[in-house]
């Protein structure tokens, strides 16, 4: 039997239960969890609680849990999850999906450091472009934001990077106008 801690399903149900938690928290709690830091959140320990997170896997589930809540608008009454959504994806668009590209948002020098960091040093370079992600209230898949965290292959976010990227100019601009 494989351990529910690593188990890609539990990793998405985990993701998409904090997503959840976050969108019922009241202002303050949402307010909370993203100002979070080492010693975290009363919402973030209901989490663990919750999800029996184990301690060695506290940090990196407070980072997902803070990427979350900046995702997260104060008014949000939707959830942020779109499973068509891709992390890397919304990296190349910034949550537009419908956008016709000239040059991704996140560039792709900025996209080859946070590939190539590892330790806390990838955590705060994915924790950057969250936030700069944020200001556009982006629609995406929570599991693919929550292993990229996990996970230090970053495959999977260039994949669906570059694959946003070829596809930019297979957008008609009057499909963008209709949005």
């Amino acid at each position: 039997m494989s351990d529910p801690r690593t188990d890609g399903t539990e990793v998405g149900r985990r993701a998409l239960g904090i997503a959840a938690e976050l969108l019922r928290a009241d202002a303050g709690e949402r307010a909370a969890a993203r100002r979070m830091d080492a010693g975290a959140a009363p919402l973030f320990w209901r989490i663990v609680a919750r999800y029996d997170i184990a301690a060695q896997e506290e940090e990196k589930w407070r980072r997902i849990t803070k990427m979350l809540a900046l995702l997260t608008p104060a008014s949000a009454s939707q959830s942020l999850h779109d499973d068509g959504r891709p992390f890397g994806a919304v990296l190349a668009d910034g949550g537009d999906a419908r956008a016709h590209l000239t040059q991704p948002v996140l560039s792709e020098q900025r996209l080859a450091r946070l590939l190539a960091s590892r330790g806390p040093a990838r955590l705060e370079a994915l924790e950057r472009a969250v936030r700069a992600l944020a200001r556009n209230h982006p629609k995406l898949d929570v599991p693919s934001l929550a292993w990229a965290v996990l996970n230090e292959d970053g495959r999977a976010i260039a994949r669906a990077y570059y694959a946003r990227l070829d596809r930019r100019q297979d957008i008609p601009q009057e499909e963008k106008s209709d949005v």
